[in-house]
């Protein structure tokens, strides 16, 4: 009995390890599969993106090429911008280096204007026995005017505007010299002394319209910039002017008519 216990025992320990290796293998065998068909599965996929790099990379180099290009041309638009932008900025320096100039230039002209219509005043005031007052001055620069005498006017307009610069009727006799002017068809000349009265009576209830008739002989002399400059003026001074609504008309009509070279031409 204790022999068969004894080999009992032998075969159940000589067994049991049989038993248990066998058990172990097939476990091991099982997992291996599944790892290989894994391992397999990322092969594959590894495969296919390995293929797929090229391509990507292609694209890559692709974006990146036009990336710099789009970059350079970036650049080179800013590095335009840039020069166009100190060029526009000279020019602007220049144009207001001009028109200081031409604005210097115009008020010397004027003051040199001012001084000689002065001494001719002044001589044709000695040539007269008796010394005529402000009112005599003006009935008679306004009755040769209206007789159509316009020399004879201008005269008398100058002398009043020479001897009595402070006097109510100075802007009047301004205004009247230079509808004289305009009655003659000398535009040019009724221009400047038109321009006068805005210029050295601002306050006067003539300013405005000193200001559409400048225009208007800006216009007939198709000085069609000149004579829009004229009528932008009174409706921005002026606003409450009744003469803003057909200044606004002129300047609409001159606007659209200024390609027309039989009703505009380039200044003098």
């Amino acid at each position: 009995m204790h022999r068969t216990y004894l080999a009992v025992r032998i075969a159940t320990v000589c067994v049991l390890p049989l038993a248990l290796s066998g058990c172990f293998w097939f476990t091991t065998k099982a997992e291996g599969k599944s790892l290989n068909r894994k391992v397999d599965t990322l092969e594959e996929q590894m495969s296919k993106q390995e293929q797929a790099l090229p391509k990507l990379q292609e694209v890559l180099d692709q974006a990146t090429k036009l990336l710099a290009r789009n970059s350079a041309d970036i650049g080179n638009q800013v590095g335009g911008l840039q020069q166009d932008m100190q060029t526009l900025n000279g020019l602007v320096q220049e144009a207001k280096r001009l028109t200081e100039e031409v604005r210097d230039a115009s008020a010397r002209q004027e003051q040199r204007l001012q001084a000689l219509e002065n001494r001719v005043a002044s001589m044709e005031s000695k040539s007269v026995a008796t010394q005529k007052t402000a009112a005599q001055l003006w009935d008679e620069g306004s009755s040769a005017l209206k007789a159509g005498r316009y020399e004879d006017a201008r005269t008398a307009l100058r002398q009043l505007l020479v001897k009595y610069p402070g006097d109510e009727r100075a802007d009047d006799a301004q205004m009247a010299r230079g509808e004289s002017y305009y009655k003659e068809k000398k535009f040019q000349e009724s221009l400047g002394e038109f321009q006068r009265v805005f210029e050295k009576y601002p306050d006067s209830s003539l300013a405005d319209d000193s200001a559409y008739r400048a225009g208007e002989a800006a216009e007939q002399l198709k000085w069609c910039t000149d004579a829009r400059a004229y009528f932008g003026l009174l409706v921005q001074r002026w606003p409450k002017s009744d003469l803003v609504k057909k200044s606004k008309d002129k300047d609409a009509a001159l606007k659209k008519a200024a390609k027309d070279k039989k009703k505009c031409q380039a200044e003098k």
